[in-house]
């Protein structure tokens, strides 16, 4: 038989001796740290909102460079800094719908505020007619764009929105680092748009902003037990970061002026033609767009489709536009010789780009900075977008006779080589070149054009669509039916045929006289040639440019010599000198006796769909009272039990899961949670429930009740709650929402009562229950 191990008594005893030394000294020992509730150490506030607005400054100034000048940047950085103080103050809110009021009026209220230096109190209160102009015209310009009341207000909301959600992140979250990471998006998606000549700049500053924000990130562990670092510690680590930023911004300026940082990109989006957007004419509120007073006929044009791809025409590449401001002298191509006069007013054209003429020699304006498109021609503001009142006079070339333009026989220019870019010829477009004159390239354009709109029949309405050499080849010898669009840009593709460079302008041709209806006369729609035209949506056409040396771009309005007719109502552009097509079709209406029944039927009919979404918005108004009503009894009692202590959390975290069940259809109010297990099936996540509920509540914990069981019966409940409605099929869960079940007899009533009522130390009332 083995003997007995000894008992260390003389250790035992040296311990127990030292414990009670320490309970005499009143120094903490093992089981009274154990026993002491556990505090949650406070965030440093002020420390983590330099922590994330750092990185928000840095999107802020990324944001700011796609508008032109620096006051962008500094609005960006004032929303962004006033979304991170409503971050800071939401966190006080104890109300969870008081919170979500405050998140949403703040940031409303901070875009706004930055909108006020732009604009009016008048415009502010019609901010978003301002906003919809901008979002327009964002998509026709390229960075950077003007910095306008719209753009204030959505740069405003948009920093407010990042700055409250980094602040959310770092504070409420306790993730300072996800805070951090959270302008990283709006800095990557940003910087794509940023001009080229500010990408590198703005690159360091932000690269500067973020390394700041790490920095004191990483002297600010906010779940750190050690010694806290002093401030003087903090600025001598700072200052020996110092040279290691300078050296790195210095290394990336050297980057910088070389194609490493910045490499070819494989697909510039800016490089694109992109096709035209449509309206349609239905869609556009009449009103009068301008007024241009000219002895010119027009065209009035506003822009060109100068690229024939993939079987369609494009708007020019935006990258490519040639755009730079108006000289002091107003002149933009002084190889012209001036000949045209026209004097436009703006009334309710929207859009930044100026109506003008097909071959501009200068303007004269006055009030805002315009600038000029080379390529496309065309005038538009530096800054803002158009507005009423706003009156300027184009200078336009010359118009040669038809005589002049015979004597032209020299080939274009070699940099005019992509404006005669286009698939082979279809066969009878061949056969109608072989017929042409070769006597000049007028002679020949002028030939195919005639010829051409002498067989084709306008049909349809001028709804910009591809137009590859196989519809051309029906125009001309197959259908020989083609929208307005079609024919137009079936003219340019003739005339590149032709080997003339060749283009599709569009604007406005024409226009109404002012006031009452006058007698025309041979060159001017009006009886007084100095009467302004009034020009409207319904103006509104293409046409194709030509382009011949010395004279360069001219305007070739050409159109069919037949047309189908139109019987419908609808606003579309009328043209008199156009004769109906052989092909005529006829509308025919025959009288039939109606049934009176069939009358009151529909009748009937009517009155009920009127009625049916009526009764649907009632019956769901109905049926969301009771979610409504548990939404706010929710909050109202976890708001309390925030107020009141642990056990209190417990009570209503458990609460909430048996108001489930009993919208579930389980009513056993009067079972306890340990008589509640025999109910239902066993479970072991349940059963650790039950017993923590009912230890901490009437058990041997109720009165040490820690942070710790109270999140833990939280987390419990909220995922029995989800497990009991995945187990449940769609339909019923449905039910169980809009239920009044748990209202009428709730699980613990005295959880209902108002707040006010309750004393500050009283049991929960799941007591009530039991």
């Amino acid at each position: 038989m083995m003997p007995e191990a000894p008992v260390h008594t003389e250790l035992q005893d040296l311990e127990e001796h030292a414990l009670e030394h320490l309970a005499e000294q009143g120094l903490p020992t093992e089981e009274s740290m154990a026993e002491a509730p556990v505090i949650e150490e406070p965030i440093p506030v002020l420390r983590m909102a330099f922590v994330v607005g750092f990185p928000v400054i840095a999107a802020a100034v990324m944001a700011g460079g796609i508008f032109i000048g620096v006051s962008p940047r500094f609005f960006a950085a004032v929303a962004g800094v006033l979304g991170l103080a409503l971050g800071v103050y939401v966190r006080r809110i104890k109300q969870p719908v008081l919170i979500n009021v405050a998140i949403v009026g703040g940031i409303i209220l901070i875009g706004v505020i930055v909108s006020l230096p732009a604009g009016s109190m008048a415009n502010i209160l019609d901010l978003g007619k301002f906003i919809k102009d901008s979002v327009q015209n964002g998509g026709v310009r390229n960075p950077p764009v003007a910095f306008d009341l719209g753009w204030h207000a959505i740069l405003g909301w948009m920093m407010a929105s990042l700055g409250f959600a980094a602040a959310w992140v770092g504070l409420e979250m306790r993730r300072p680092a996800i805070g951090i990471m959270a302008s990283l998006p709006v800095v990557m998606i940003t910087a794509i748009t940023v001009p080229d000549s500010q990408k590198l700049a703005s690159g360091i500053a932000c690269l500067v902003l973020f390394v700041i924000g790490l920095a004191l990130l990483s002297g600010a562990d906010i779940d750190s037990e050690s010694e806290k670092r002093s401030l003087a510690f903090e600025i001598r680590r700072a200052a020996k970061a110092l040279p290691i930023i300078a050296a790195i911004t210095g290394a990336l300026f050297l980057l910088g002026q070389t194609s490493i940082l910045f490499p070819p990109t494989v697909y510039d989006p800016s490089k694109s033609a992109n096709k035209p957007k449509y309206i349609p004419l239905t869609d556009v509120p009449d009103r009068v767009l301008f007024t241009v007073a000219s002895t010119f006929p027009g065209p009035w044009r506003t822009g060109s489709l100068d690229v024939y791809e993939n079987n369609a025409w494009r708007l020019p590449p935006p990258g490519e536009l040639d755009i730079g401001e108006v000289p002091a002298d107003g002149i933009v191509d002084s190889e012209l010789s001036p000949g045209i006069l026209a004097t436009f007013k703006i009334e309710g054209l929207t859009g930044v780009v100026l109506p003008g003429l097909s071959n501009p020699y200068g303007v004269v304006a006055s009030g805002p900075v315009i600038n000029f498109d080379k390529r496309n021609s065309t005038f538009r503001l530096a800054e803002g977008s158009n507005a009423k009142g706003l009156e300027y006079t184009v200078v336009g070339a010359r118009i040669p006779s038809i005589d002049e333009l015979k004597l032209v026989t020299a080939p274009p220019p070699k940099e005019l080589a992509k404006y005669l870019e286009i698939p082979p010829p279809p066969p009878a477009v061949v056969a109608l070149l072989a017929k042409a004159p070769k006597t000049s390239p007028w002679d020949t354009l002028d030939f195919v054009r005639n010829s051409f709109l002498d067989v084709v029949i306008a049909d349809g309405e001028g709804r910009p669509k591809d137009v590859p050499p196989s519809r051309v080849q029906d125009m001309l010898a197959g259908s020989k039916k083609g929208t307005p669009y079609e024919i137009v840009a079936a003219q340019a593709m003739l005339a590149r045929w032709a080997g003339v460079p060749s283009r599709m302008g569009y604007g406005f041709d024409g226009g109404n006289c002012p006031g009452t209806v006058q007698q025309p006369t041979k060159d001017h729609p009006c009886s007084d040639p100095k009467a302004p035209l009034e020009v409207r949506p319904k103006q509104g056409a293409s046409f194709m440019e030509v382009y011949f040396p010395t004279y360069k771009w001219l305007p070739v309005l050409g159109q069919p010599r037949q047309s189908t007719s139109n019987l419908s109502n609808e606003n579309t552009q009328q043209n008199q000198d156009l004769l109906a097509s052989d092909d005529i079709s006829v509308k025919v209406f025959f009288p039939i006796a109606t049934d009176p029944a069939r009358f009151l039927f529909e009748q009937i009919r009517y009155y009920v769909l009127i009625a049916l979404p009526i009764i649907f918005l009632l019956l769901a108004m109905y049926f969301a009272i009771p979610v409504i009503r548990k939404l706010i009894r929710r909050s109202k009692r976890r708001a309390w039990a925030m107020d009141q202590g642990f056990p209190q959390r417990i009570g209503v975290a458990y609460a909430e899961f048996r108001d489930l069940c009993m919208d579930l259809g389980y009513r056993f109010n009067s079972d306890t949670p340990l008589m509640f297990l025999d109910r239902v099936v066993p479970d072991d996540e349940h059963t650790e429930f039950a017993w923590l509920v009912t230890r901490c509540l009437w058990g041997d914990l109720q009165n040490q009740v820690t942070i710790e069981d109270a999140l833990a019966a939280e987390e419990l409940s909220r995922t029995m709650r989800k497990r009991l409605g995945q187990a449940h099929a769609v339909t019923l869960r449905v039910v169980a929402a809009v239920s009044r079940l748990s209202l009428k007899q709730s699980y613990a009533p005295g959880l209902n009562i108002p707040v006010k009522s309750r004393r500050k130390d009283s049991k929960v009332g799941l007591k009530h229950a039991a």
